[in-house]
């Protein structure tokens, strides 16, 4: 089979090996038990969103072949878009123990059976990007397993690992990289009218220029080919997937955001174009009363803010976007956010102006913090300012303690910037009751 690729059967040889190296463990309450070191564990795509994946890729009536994923990992997403599609899938993963524990996590969630395609699943222990090497190896594994066809790929699925500054590295920095990646592989594909099916992860703080570079590669490899981006988050303050739909997988929409729940999928918005963001400078902070949406970040990164805005805004509602940190982008009004906005799954957060504060919250003044929102009828607050990562839990701890047995409503603590007369800007940290 070759000195340089080692194809591997996903059978209960891998699942006992695996079984002796860690004990299978579910990432999450209800979701299948799998094989994962630490850092695969970081590093996997959680089964819910892999799942949720699956089944929209299932939708896109792929060409016939297999699902590649070259840079498998912990072997879950393949897993589900071979249960999904019932389709056979080839992984790649140039770390062999990360490759083993992939077999065996295949032999755990593919379902059990007499289906002759059930033997055909391969992980494959080598470098990604040679496609010739790879396919060498699959064909002789599978003709010792006595099955003579050799299909094409119907789908690429591939989440390269990338340095910690996603913002300050090159496309070529990812493992594998992108374009010689796509290079090797594309002319293995089944491709009809639509062109190559692709699903790329990418790190989620990719920058806007690294995203145009992006589409350059897929604009000369694949072009005239539709592509979806999306922007999916899971409601924790950041954006948790950025990825880019290729031919059967991309929607008729260019750009995409998507609130994950537990789940399942709460909320979506598309559209074709992008709106410039803009907040708006102020040299005063939110006045009391005033109110305070806190709004996932996972609208504005798409620039699909005003298209999911403008379903709200009416003669009674007319926000400002006052925030310059796109990570918890706040929108502020003089009157109430009308019901059908609150319970949007995109907003993370509204409530009414009842302090201002120019120090952040720290340990210290945390007591301080807590007897202000005491006075204003807030009984539980909640943190979604910007506060050193180290400190927050202890901060939080501290205002749950000083409120304790409290009656009144929900609050949060939320930083709006506001610009000084100088130009620059300084920040306000504003109390809001959720009441």
């Amino acid at each position: 089979m070759g000195d340089t690729h080692r194809a591997l059967e996903c059978d209960g040889r891998a699942q006992s090996w695996a079984t002796k190296k860690i004990p299978a463990k579910a990432q999450r309450k209800g979701e299948p038990a799998v094989h994962m070191t630490d850092q695969m564990r970081r590093l996997s795509t959680p089964w819910s969103i892999a799942f949720e994946r699956s089944e929209r890729i299932a939708k896109a009536n792929l060409p016939p072949g297999i699902i590649l994923d070259p840079a498998v990992g912990s072997g879950i997403h393949l897993a589900s878009i071979c249960i999904a599609t019932n389709t056979v899938g080839l992984g790649i993963e140039l770390d062999e123990e990360a490759a083993r524990f992939s077999a065996a996590n295949m032999n755990r969630l593919l379902p059990k059976g007499k289906d002759p395609r059930r033997i055909a699943h391969r992980i494959i222990i080598g470098d990604g990007v040679d496609s010739t090497g790879a396919l060498s190896c699959l064909h002789s594994s599978l003709d010792a397993s006595g099955i003579k066809s050799t299909p094409p790929i119907a789908m690429i699925h591939v989440d390269p690992a990338r340095p910690l500054d996603a913002q300050n590295h090159t496309l070529d920095e990812m493992a594998p990289p992108l374009r010689p990646l796509l290079q090797a592989w594309l002319p293995h594909m089944e491709i009809d009218h639509r062109g190559p099916a692709l699903l790329l992860d990418l790190s989620p703080r990719l920058s806007k220029k690294q995203r145009s570079e992006v589409d350059k590669i897929l604009d000369e490899l694949a072009p005239g080919v539709n592509r979806t981006w999306e922007w999916l988050s899971q409601g924790g303050g950041r954006i948790d997937r950025l990825s880019v739909w290729v031919g059967p997988l991309a929607s008729s929409e260019k750009f995409r955001a998507i609130r994950m729940g537990p789940s399942a999928v709460e909320s979506m918005i598309s559209s074709s174009e992008q709106s410039l963001f803009i907040s708006e400078k102020k040299t005063m902070p939110p006045r009391f009363d005033d109110w305070i949406v806190v709004v996932d970040p996972s609208i504005v990164e798409s620039r699909l803010h005003i298209d999911w805005l403008n379903s709200y805004i009416d003669e009674s509602y007319d926000p400002i976007w006052q925030r310059a940190n796109l990570r918890r982008p706040v929108l502020v009004s003089k009157t109430p956010p009308p019901p059908a906005l609150m319970s949007d799954p995109f907003v993370v957060a509204a409530g009414r102006v009842v302090a201002h504060r120019l120090s952040p919250p720290n340990m210290e003044n945390a007591p301080t913090l807590a007897r202000a929102a005491e006075r204003a009828g807030v009984g539980h607050l909640v943190l979604r300012c910007e506060v050193d990562p180290e400190l927050h839990p202890k901060i939080q701890k501290r205002l749950n303690k000083s409120l304790k047995g409290v009656d009144g409503s929900r609050g949060f603590v939320i930083d709006v910037p506001v610009s000084s007369r100088d130009g620059g800007w300084h920040v306000n940290f504003v109390t809001c009751s959720e009441k």
